[in-house]
């Protein structure tokens, strides 16, 4: 499937000024000079210049093209192989389910599954998978909980962690 740059402009600025109108409306720190949206504000600053900047380069292209037609949204032919079509649809899925699940489950067991259910799909390599799996969320945990005082989801692990 592919997506003209005019469609994706329009979706990427559109979803760049709703980060950022969600960023601005997050509470600011007590202890910092910027808040929990900083980050977000800034990301989504970005994404929406950038989906401005695409859809320009659409625009312009569907302009020059003659004959060719306008198209917002084109089918390839890989996606008649199920193997891809799979893995694309896993991802957001997945990460759908981390997010209904990680007050529950928590931060580090959701991590763990996230991760190492994708690097095992889509490198076929079980143990090298979990492994990362294990050491990616463990580096995250640490980075966000530790050092940048974010607090996690710990779930059932609350008690065990002192969350």
């Amino acid at each position: 499937m592919k997506f003209s740059d005019i469609a994706l402009g329009v979706l990427f600025t559109l979803l760049g000024l709703g980060v950022l109108l969600h960023g601005q409306q997050m509470k600011v720190s007590p202890f910092f000079q910027y808040g929990a949206g900083f980050f977000p504000s800034i990301i989504g600053s970005l994404l929406a210049v950038c989906g401005v900047i695409l859809l320009i380069k659409g625009v312009r292209l569907a302009m020059v093209q003659q004959g060719g037609g306008f198209w917002l949204v084109q089918a390839g032919p890989w996606l008649r192989d199920r193997e891809r079509v799979i893995n694309i649809v896993l991802v957001p899925l997945l990460v759908m389910a981390f997010i209904a699940a990680i007050e529950r489950v928590g931060f580090l067991l959701c991590g763990v599954v996230l991760v190492g259910v994708l690097c095992q799909r889509f490198s076929g390599r079980p143990l090298l998978s979990w492994v990362t799996a294990v050491l990616v969320t463990l580096f995250l945990y640490l980075f966000f909980q530790q050092v940048m005082s974010v607090q996690l989801p710990m779930g059932f692990l609350t008690d065990y962690l002192g969350g």
